[in-house]
């Protein structure tokens, strides 16, 4: 039960629309290019695994048992969350992302 209480407020100190997460890379991103990069290239990888999850749910087709827009909002959320997680765990995506983009130092 206590691992369920730490999971839940980990997964709340981040949630899948947090507009100020990207605010804090902007200014991040001012004064070194490379500072940011890995926090936008975790950006990207969740918003990349995000449209993965959406495109498997749509391929599977409606059920008809469990169709209603409510099932489908609260689905689209849980895939926003789902994919924030697996973005912080990584699947490699990120890592690769920082290597090709990362300026060299001067």
């Amino acid at each position: 039960m206590a691992d369920i209480s730490v999971n839940n407020q980990l997964l709340g100190q981040r949630l899948a629309m947090d507009v100020t997460q990207l605010e804090s890379i902007k200014t991040v991103n001012r004064h070194d290019p490379n500072a940011g990069l890995g926090q936008a290239a975790e950006e990207f990888e969740a918003l990349f695994l995000h449209m993965m999850l959406k495109t498997m749910r749509e391929a599977s087709g409606p059920s008809e048992l469990f169709d209603s827009h409510e099932r489908d909002t609260l689905m689209s959320m849980h895939d926003e969350q789902l994919a924030r997680h697996m973005a912080t765990k990584g699947i490699g995506l990120a890592e690769q992302l920082v290597q090709q983009l990362k300026q060299p130092q001067k």
